[in-house]
């Protein structure tokens, strides 16, 4: 996912020189060297891919603290900040969509250890192409979605949860066009 990297004064630098890139959606900006790497797609190749450590700061910012870039997605890494140019740092407010004890099976962009299903909402809008999510209540396993449904639709499983990020929750009154 990188489209070029080169050496900056500072994040704001690196940040101005994605705003005039071409395609750059993100970013990676290494302390150690002040190397500032160009990203073409949100979060990296895979997305997000913490190995330890919490994902968000609680400072209302779209840094994803200490991620680091590579062929499967940013990991913890101190000295490492990144960031997608746009984000989502509102509130989550569409639990209303999870359907509980169902999974949506296969196809996973990536898992890994979230606090609750709100963290696991906030890495699937961090993630290019994460159109939904199932997560898992035994070990706060997060899977992320490229698929609404997963590959073949919902399929009830205890103590999973999943969600499509776009659901429609209406009234089901349409029922009179059975035949």
């Amino acid at each position: 996912a990188d489209l070029r990297n080169l050496i900056v004064a500072d994040e704001r630098e690196c940040v101005k020189h994605c705003r005039d890139t071409q395609d750059c959606v993100g970013l990676t900006f290494r302390e150690s060297d002040n190397r500032c790497y160009l990203k073409s797609k949100r979060g990296g190749v895979n997305g997000p891919y913490p190995t330890a450590g919490p994902f968000r700061e609680s400072d209302n910012r779209c840094y994803l603290k200490s991620k680091r870039g590579g062929s499967v997605g940013p990991a913890v890494a101190a000295g490492y900040n990144s960031m997608n140019m746009e984000c989502d740092n509102s509130n989550v407010d569409n639990l209303d969509c999870i359907r509980e004890g169902f999974n949506f099976p296969s196809a996973d962009l990536r898992n890994l250890i979230v606090a609750d299903e709100r963290e696991c909402v906030k890495h699937c809008r961090d993630t290019q192409d994460c159109v939904g999510l199932t997560f898992r209540e035994s070990d706060n396993r997060c899977y992320l979605k490229s698929k609404r449904g997963g590959v073949n639709g919902p399929y009830p499983t205890a103590g999973h949860n999943s969600m499509n990020m776009e659901c429609d929750n209406s009234n089901v009154d349409n029922l009179d066009c059975i035949r």
